[in-house]
């Protein structure tokens, strides 16, 4: 056994330390002396940030500060115990874009009080989300609905007075015009030297109006036949209610289908979301409106040509909610369409 094999590496935090040893019993002592220098060396750095994150985090207890840390942990408390209450589904993604837009609260406004925090400040912070941050008009207006909608939390528990947010404008945001794929770019993808992978990908998305995200959650026991032999997909964690749905499998893609694995990917959703579309954009042009999401647009539009004066119907297909009485007809009394119906219109689409 070489020298080597007899090196222990160890790291803790920023810090690596290295050193041989000969015995369990030497390594084991090593370990022990080697985390508590480590300690001391951590007391004698840290001790002066630590003692000003201290003090200032009693200072905001002392004073009874509200800072937007601790309102996202009341506001998530208070929305959890809401859902429960009333049955009411709120999505992860949902979560996530809260927590997303807390985040950028925390970093701008720190340990501020959000009492003190007036117009202007919100103003200033919603600058920073344009200039500093780069951010899209249409992405910034979202941020700012979910500041006011998190002031509005304080202010209806009484740990604010007013939302100073609440009269801010709304960045004018560009229309632009969403294209759909062409037949050209049908063609291109087809032909294009892909990985198998994303070939199959690309052809359940155009076959089916699936989100990109509702084919990431995909597992194995959601590819369903029902008692007319009719295979398809069961969609359980959509967006919303209506998006939880039940998708006939096109013919065309069927048999693939049923050869692959689900999850179709070990990635996080964002992770899968980036390499799939990456590979869209070796043949599309990505400063076009065009992306994963108008593999759906294509396939809507496609049924809605074949069927057009089946749009509820197309609707529980794809997922779109329906107008109060007719969702009520639909759903409550004839417990939404037959699947045989709704292959049709699936098995009509054709590029």
């Amino acid at each position: 056994m070489s020298k080597e094999d007899f090196m222990y590496t160890l790291e803790l935090g920023d810090y690596k330390y290295i050193f041989e040893y000969d015995t369990i019993e030497e390594l084991k002592e090593q370990l022990a002396i080697t985390k508590e220098m480590h300690e001391e060396i951590l007391d004698l750095e840290q001790y002066k940030k630590v003692n000003k994150i201290v003090n200032e985090q009693k200072k905001v207890e002392l004073q009874g500060y509200t800072t937007f840390a601790n309102l996202e942990l009341k506001f998530v408390s208070y929305l959890k115990e809401e859902l429960k209450e009333t049955g009411a589904k709120l999505s992860n993604s949902s979560f996530k874009a809260y927590a997303n837009t807390f985040n950028k609260l925390k970093s701008f406004f720190e340990s501020c009080d959000i009492r003190n925090i007036n117009e202007a400040r919100f103003k200033a912070f919603r600058s920073y989300l344009k200039n500093d941050l780069k951010l899209n008009a249409k992405t910034v207006n979202i941020q700012m609905i979910y500041l006011s909608k998190f002031l509005d939390y304080g202010v209806k528990q009484k740990i604010l007075d007013n939302n100073e947010a609440k009269n801010i404008k709304q960045y004018v945001e560009k229309n632009l015009k969403k294209e759909n794929f062409t037949k050209e770019d049908f063609e291109n993808i087809k032909n294009y030297n892909y990985d198998k992978y994303y070939q199959n990908i690309f052809e359940i998305l155009k076959h089916s109006g699936m989100r990109i995200s509702e084919l990431y959650n995909l597992k194995s026991e959601d590819i369903k036949k029902d008692e007319n032999n009719i295979y398809y997909f069961q969609i359980n964690d959509a967006k919303t209610d209506n998006g939880n749905r039940e998708i006939p499998i096109h013919k065309t893609i069927l048999d693939m289908v049923l050869s692959l694995k689900f999850p179709i990917s070990s990635k996080t959703s964002n992770a899968f979301n980036k390499e799939v579309l990456k590979q869209l954009y070796l043949v599309i042009d990505k400063n076009s409106t065009k992306s994963l999401h108008t593999f759906r647009a294509n396939f809507v539009s496609k049924c809605i040509n074949n069927y057009h004066d089946s749009i509820e119907l197309i609707q529980t297909i794809t997922g779109h909610s329906l107008g109060g009485s007719k969702k009520l007809t639909i759903e409550g009394y004839a417990k939404s369409f037959d699947l045989v119906l709704k292959q049709k219109v699936v098995n009509s689409v054709a590029y």
